[in-house]
Formats: structure tokens, C-alpha cells, sequence
């Protein structure tokens, strides 16, 4: 039974312990990301997160990391995106964090953000690697100064909180105000 437990232990990916640690933090904040509770919620021992990590800061270093590679590199790294005309890529950008729900942890980051300055910095990077990448879009697309920053904060403000602020939307509805959306982003004022 022992040796059963010990292989179990190694079948929970590093992944998954982070995919668990992210939807904790999410739903109850950084207080609950625990080391006891998070192996209950996988069905394993304790012991199993060893396996992955040294202990319960090195597990909340690695959540960063994931976060901002799983949740923005994903899109800001994508070779076939940077490939993509301007507006495509827009387009693409949006579909993505919308149908991957790339913004559902940033309001539980931005809330560690406030109590922990080395959290405050990863955000601070992600929110500049996030708006970094619209504004070479919009650059792209003919704007600048003034307009090419608003229509890149615009971008990004929208995206973050668009699940947060209308999760009632349906698909049709929300497929006919992305389109209008990126009509009203693209067009110049």
C-alpha cells in the first residue's frame, strides 16, 4: 500500500499542483494556498508535493511564474501570433484570453500584489509585458502618441475585467460585441 501511495504521489504533475495552488488562490486568496489543504483537494498525501517542491515559498514562487507564463507568455511568446497582420493578431489576442480565460486569476494576483512587494513587482511585469505587446499592435496598426497608449490601456483594462463585470453575457451576444469591439479599436477616431 505504501509503494501504491508513493507512485500516486508522482502521478500529481508539478502542473497540476500549480493548477490547484492558482484556483485557491482564486477562490479564497494567498492564506489558503497550503500545502495540507492542496494535496486533500488532489486526493494524495502530503508528501507527494515534495516531490515538486522544497516547501510552501518555493510552491508560491513557481505559482508566479506559472501564472505569468501559462496566463501571458502564452500569447506575448506565440510565434504564429507575432506572424499575424495587426488586426488579426488583435482579433486572436482577444479570442484567446476571452475562450482560455487568461484574466481569471489577475484580480486574485493584484490582490497578493497589495501584500507582498516581491508579488507587486511580477505583476508590475506582467501588466507591462501585456501592454507592451497591444501597443506594438496598435504602433503597427498607425497610431501613436497619445491614442496608440489609451487604445493599448483601453485593450487591456477591458480584457482584464470583462468576465469580472459581465458574466452573463452569451456567446452570440459576446461574438457580436467582440467584433464591434475590435471595429471600434482598429478604426482611427
Amino acid at each position: 500500500m505504501r509503494q501504491q501511495n508513493k507512485h500516486k504521489n508522482k502521478g500529481i504533475s508539478k502542473g497540476q499542483w500549480l493548477g490547484k495552488a492558482l484556483e485557491t488562490l482564486g477562490n479564497d486568496g494567498v492564506e489558503a494556498v497550503k500545502i495540507d489543504l492542496l494535496a486533500k483537494q488532489l486526493h494524495i498525501s502530503r508528501s507527494g508535493f515534495y516531490y515538486h517542491f522544497k516547501d510552501r515559498q518555493d510552491l508560491l514562487q513557481h505559482l508566479l511564474d506559472y501564472w505569468a507564463n501559462e496566463y501571458t507568455a502564452i500569447i506575448t511568446e506565440d510565434e504564429e501570433m507575432k506572424n499575424l497582420a495587426p488586426a488579426k493578431r488583435l482579433i486572436n489576442t482577444m479570442k484567446m484570453v476571452k475562450d482560455k480565460r487568461l484574466a481569471q486569476y489577475d484580480l486574485a494576483m493584484n490582490s497578493w500584489a497589495k501584500i507582498d512587494p516581491r508579488v507587486s513587482e511580477i505583476v508590475k511585469k506582467v501588466i507591462a509585458m501585456r501592454l507592451n505587446y497591444v501597443r506594438i499592435i496598435f504602433k503597427e496598426l498607425g497610431f501613436q502618441g497619445d491614442e496608440l497608449e489609451m487604445r493599448a490601456r483601453l485593450h487591456l483594462c477591458y480584457h482584464a475585467w470583462e468576465d469580472v463585470m459581465f458574466v452573463d453575457d452569451n456567446r452570440d451576444e459576446y461574438e457580436r460585441l467582440q467584433k464591434l469591439r475590435h471595429e471600434m479599436f482598429v478604426s482611427p477616431l
